[in-house]
């Protein structure tokens, strides 16, 4: 069995690279992901799951934004701060109660960037020692460069910045060097497994080598030129591209296929995100164009 873990560039409403690898691999893929989800999201996800993967399973992680931070939560927490609007008003992630389990942080109570990079390194090096306990096969990624910053901002009004990124800016560079000055977070970088990471960075001390499915997308422009019309996640074509030439190695035998279905997919309706549905999105198929109607192996 292969699993998949991710946020929107893992499960969205067209074939994404989870996708593409069930065609590929010719095997079943359980695919974990869900826009929105935080990384400390999947790495609990693995570890509720332990029991389901083998040593003769194989799994993938594309790894979300440093932006997106989880805390655990009881009722008396929300009703002590007074925020249940921000809540769905139902058990969060792993509860059996309303406003119990895990969810993202309140915008009120976001800690630092610096702080949010680190921890995200250190859910990576712990998802690592957990999948080598389990001794299964094990892939990893990121959607963008992790040392951007990529906060949301909440006022005067909701905007999110991720979509907007071309580079790492100088700014950022120069916090990624103060961070990694850190002796642990020193330690962390130099005892990841960055064999088992696709685009792994040569210097791992250099923060502008770091690269994902982003900005693997922006150095194509042909790529870029079959987005969505208004959505700017990666659109089929790139994740089929992306999945073959960086996570497989093999001829994208369904390259065409794959650039029409982008064509085709120009203008669809996104729905919105709905934070109820994505305590349950671990098992919910998004995908509007199943392959196994479409390709044949």
């Amino acid at each position: 069995m292969i699993y998949t873990l991710g946020c929107s560039f893992t499960k969205w409403h067209w074939p994404t690279w989870s996708d593409w690898l069930a065609v590929y691999a010719q095997e079943p893929v359980t695919n974990w992901a869900y826009p929105g989800l935080t990384n400390s999201a999947i790495y609990y996800k693995l570890l509720d799951s332990m029991e389901s993967i083998t040593a003769h399973d194989t799994v993938y992680i594309m790894w979300t934004g440093n932006n997106r931070s989880c805390l655990w939560y009881d009722a008396d927490w929300v009703e002590q701060h007074d925020c249940h609007g921000f809540f769905p008003d139902r058990e969060l992630w792993f509860g059996s109660k309303t406003y119990t389990g895990l969810y993202k942080t309140h915008p009120d109570h976001l800690p630092s960037l610096t702080h949010m990079i680190i921890d995200n390194l250190a859910i990576i090096f712990n998802t690592q020692l957990l999948l080598d306990r389990i001794g299964c096969r094990y892939h990893m990624m990121f959607w963008q460069n992790p040392w951007l910053d990529t906060r949301e901002t909440y006022r005067p009004s909701f905007d999110i910045s991720w979509n907007k990124k071309q580079h790492i800016s100088r700014q950022e560079i120069d916090q990624a060097q103060s961070i990694m000055a850190y002796g642990p977070v020193a330690n962390l970088l130099a005892h990841l497994d960055w064999s088992r990471f696709v685009q792994a960075p040569d210097c791992v001390d250099r923060s502008e080598q770091y690269r994902g499915l982003w900005e693997y997308v922006l150095d194509r422009p042909d790529l870029v030129l079959l987005n969505h019309a208004h959505d700017r996640h990666p659109n089929t074509a790139a994740h089929h591209a992306w999945l073959t030439e960086k996570i497989l190695q093999v001829p994208g035998q369904h390259a065409d296929t794959a650039r029409d279905l982008a064509q085709h997919m120009h203008s669809i309706e996104i729905p919105p995100w709905s934070s109820t549905a994505a305590i349950d999105g671990w098992h919910e198929i998004l995908n509007q164009y199943p392959l196994d109607r479409t390709v044949t192996a």
